[in-house]
C-alpha cells in the first residue's frame, strides 16, 4: 500500500471521529427531556413513613391530588409535607429524600 493511502485513511478516520462528537441542538434537548421525565422514586407518606407508590414526580402528584382533592406540588412555601420520594426502597432510609411533595390547602 502506498504511503498516500495511509494518509487518506488516517484523515478519513480523524474526520469521522471529530464529526461524530457534534450533535444538533434538537437531538441534545430531546435526550435531556426524556431522561428527566423518566425518573421514578419510591414514595413514602410523611405521616408514619409508610410506603405509598413507585412513580414519577408528575404521576405521584396527579395520584395524590386525586386522593386528597387538594393541590399538591413540590413547592414548600405555604404547604404541609405530604410525601417523600427516595431513590431506593431501603427501610430505615439510608439516603436523603430526592423529592418532597407538599399539600396546599
Amino acid at each position: 500500500m502506498k504511503p498516500s493511502s495511509f494518509r487518506k485513511v488516517a484523515m478519513a478516520t480523524a474526520w469521522l471521529i471529530m464529526l461524530s462528537a457534534f450533535t444538533t441542538g434538537k437531538q441534545a434537548n430531546r435526550f435531556a427531556v426524556v431522561s428527566g421525565d423518566n425518573t421514578h422514586y419510591y414514595y413514602y407518606m410523611a405521616s408514619g413513613d409508610t410506603y405509598d407508590a413507585f412513580n414519577t414526580v408528575a404521576d405521584e402528584i396527579a395520584r395524590l391530588q386525586t386522593l386528597t382533592g387538594e393541590y399538591v406540588d413540590t413547592n414548600p412555601f405555604g404547604g404541609t409535607i405530604l410525601a417523600k420520594g427516595y431513590t431506593n426502597n431501603v427501610v430505615p432510609h439510608n439516603v436523603w429524600p430526592s423529592s418532597y411533595l407538599y399539600l396546599h390547602n
